[in-house]
C-alpha cells in the first residue's frame, strides 16, 4: 500500500472505530448518538467534514447507521475488522489529496504507520481515543492527541 503526493483542500476526514471508542463490541444506536454529540463538540468538527464509522461485527452496521445519520459506515469481519476497514480507506482512497486533516478515533497502534505516512505528505493527523485504550506508539505518531476518560463519556447503564 502506497500513499502518493499530496494536494489538500480545507476538509477533515474522521475515521472512527466506534467499537473501540465505546469500549464494547455490542454497540447500540442510542450510545452511538450520545457519543456523536460528545465527539463533534470535543473535536470541533466542521459541518463539511467526512465521517466514517467502522465496525467489525455485521450486527453493528445498522446500529451505527441509526446512531450516526449521514456518516459512511464500513465493515470488515473478524479480529481488527474495523481497523482494517479504516486503513483501507486511508491507503486506497486518495486521502492525502482530499483532506488536510485526518482524525483517527481509535487507540490502536495499527494506525501508527498510516499516521506517519500522511503527516510526511503534509496532512495533519490527530488521535482521539479513550486514554486507557490509546497506544503510546500511535500517540507519538500523531501531531495532535486528544484523550478522554469515562468521566468525559460513559455508556448508559
Amino acid at each position: 500500500m502506497k500513499i502518493h503526493h499530496i494536494n489538500t483542500v480545507n476538509r477533515e476526514l474522521h475515521l472512527i472505530d466506534i467499537e473501540n471508542e465505546l469500549g464494547t463490541g455490542q454497540v447500540k444506536a442510542a450510545d452511538i448518538a450520545r457519543f456523536r454529540t460528545f465527539y463533534l463538540e470535543a473535536n470541533n468538527v466542521p459541518t463539511n467534514a467526512h465521517i466514517v464509522i467502522a465496525v467489525s461485527y455485521s450486527q453493528n452496521l445498522l446500529e451505527a447507521a441509526f446512531g450516526w445519520p449521514g456518516a459512511r459506515t464500513v465493515w470488515l469481519p473478524g479480529h481488527d475488522g474495523a481497523d482494517r476497514a479504516l486503513l483501507e480507506i486511508a491507503y486506497e482512497e486518495n486521502v492525502e489529496k482530499r483532506y488536510d486533516k485526518v482524525v483517527i478515533a481509535s487507540g490502536d497502534h495499527i494506525f501508527a504507520d498510516v499516521a506517519e505516512a500522511l503527516q510526511k505528505l503534509g496532512v495533519k493527523v490527530k488521535i482521539f481515543a479513550r486514554a486507557v485504550f490509546a497506544s503510546a506508539i500511535l500517540q507519538s505518531a500523531c501531531s495532535e492527541v486528544g484523550l478522554f476518560s469515562s468521566r468525559d463519556f460513559e455508556l448508559a447503564a
